[in-house]
């Protein structure tokens, strides 16, 4: 009997573009292609992270939809970020029903960077929230997150889509999803714009050699949207989906082989 292969989902970093994930998501539902595994970077992290809880994909867009700035958004008196984060964590909490890494229906493993030591930190346990709050955290946007004498913010600055990470969890057929690739053509006009454009023109280029041919690459292309402006849900959610299922035929030819081979 042909074995079934255990397929990887690599959620990338992006801010708003990454409201496309959903529907990468949804498409992968509809197709009855279920992962084994989920890694997720910054905003990878936060729908990985929601998808893995439990929470239905369309609960998850009406979340989406409704996500206005005053709900996350609260400036910090600290000089480490512009933003406390505190809005986030309690949104985070609520969401996830303080569960943790571990009990999680579909593993998962988040990425955030340690920019004490200059490295990747994944978390594969305890608080879910806390993880996500994490790999969400720009620098000079979001204060970063302090932990056992480290300092962490954004997963996507050393690692934007863990598709590497993926397969260490032994994944056998690897989709990874990276919403950031292209040029952004917006000119940035606040300081919070011209943080996440500066740092998305540097992932780009860690990016390229990191994608290689032994992942399936989804690819939604998005371009002239504010990196903060998350209010064009349908517009990323339909470019997900269209992404998704040009490269349907890749992932079914796939597994498809994959149970040839094993059978």
């Amino acid at each position: 009997m042909p074995k079934k292969p255990k397929i990887g989902l690599a959620l990338g970093s992006g801010a708003s573009k990454g409201l496309a994930h959903l529907g990468v998501l949804k498409v992968l539902n509809e197709k009855n292609i279920k992962p084994s595994f989920v890694t997720g970077s910054s905003i990878g992290a936060l729908i990985g992270g929601l998808y893995c809880c439990g929470i239905d994909l369309d609960m998850m867009i009406k979340l989406a939809k409704n996500m206005k700035p005053d709900i996350w958004m609260d400036p910090a008196v600290s000089k480490k970020g512009l933003l406390a984060g505190k809005k986030v964590e309690e949104m985070f909490k609520i969401l996830t029903k303080n569960k943790k890494i571990e009990e999680l229906d579909i593993p998962i493993k988040i990425v955030a960077t340690d920019i004490i030591n200059s490295r990747r930190y994944v978390f594969d346990k305890g608080p879910l929230w806390l993880a996500m709050r994490a790999s969400i955290a720009i620098p000079g946007i979001f204060c970063p997150v302090e932990i056992d004498n480290l300092v962490l913010v954004d997963g996507g600055v050393l690692d934007r889509v863990p598709a590497a990470l993926a397969k260490e969890m032994g994944a056998d057929i690897i989709i990874a999803v990276d919403v950031c690739k292209g040029n952004n053509n917006i000119k940035p006009k606040n300081l919070f714009e011209i943080i996440l454009q500066s740092i998305e023109a540097m992932e780009n280029t860690l990016v390229e050699n990191m994608l290689t041919k032994d992942y399936i690459v989804i690819s939604p292309i998005i371009k002239n949207i504010n990196p903060l402006d998350f209010s064009k849900v349908d517009l990323c959610i339909e470019e997900g989906e269209r992404a998704a299922l040009e490269v349907m035929p890749s992932i079914i030819n796939a597994l498809s082989a994959y149970q040839s081979d094993s059978a």
